[in-house]
């Protein structure tokens, strides 16, 4: 482990020197090795949890907010907001580690889309269920909580026809 001595300026006259360590090439190693084995296992029980909670008809009415905002007071609004689309975000970004490190990634990435409230959000899960393996993947959690399976748009529409 190395250290570096770096001036730090308490004021215009005043000098003073503090210790910054820097992490070592193995200490990076054994910090990315902990935080893939903690989204992985992270992603093993929070994904599929997110996933049950949602109602079998949620991609079909995902586009009606489930609650109306404007009936909270403005600062909750904004703070519910913020919790939201910082918890997609963080979802988001573990998802993408996950394509390159152990993980449920493509899963990751859709449950903070849905997470997220943001211009184009129902478009991007729109392309995304399309995917058959997207659907299979989210289906078989469902099947495995004792769940409904997800109805899907254009299965609603066959229905019909």
């Amino acid at each position: 482990m190395a250290t570096v001595v770096a001036p730090v300026w308490g004021g215009p006259w005043e000098e003073k020197e503090c210790m910054l360590t820097l992490l070592s090439p193995v200490s990076v190693l054994q910090l990315l090795g902990i935080v893939s084995v903690v989204m992985f296992v992270g992603s093993l029980v929070l994904i599929p949890w997110l996933i049950l909670r949602l109602d079998a008809e949620y991609f079909l009415f995902h586009k009606q907010s489930p609650t109306d905002l404007s009936k909270r007071h403005p600062v909750l609004q904004v703070i519910i907001l913020t919790v939201r689309n910082c918890m997609g975000l963080l979802l988001i970004s573990a998802g993408i580690a996950m394509i390159f490190l152990p993980g449920q990634g493509i899963l990751t990435l859709l449950v903070g889309l849905s997470v997220m409230t943001f211009p184009g959000k129902h478009w991007l899960l729109e392309q995304a269920l399309q995917l058959h393996k997207v659907r299979q993947s989210l289906n078989w959690i469902r099947s495995k909580g004792d769940k409904p399976l997800f109805i899907f748009p254009d299965q609603k529409s066959d229905d019909n026809a």
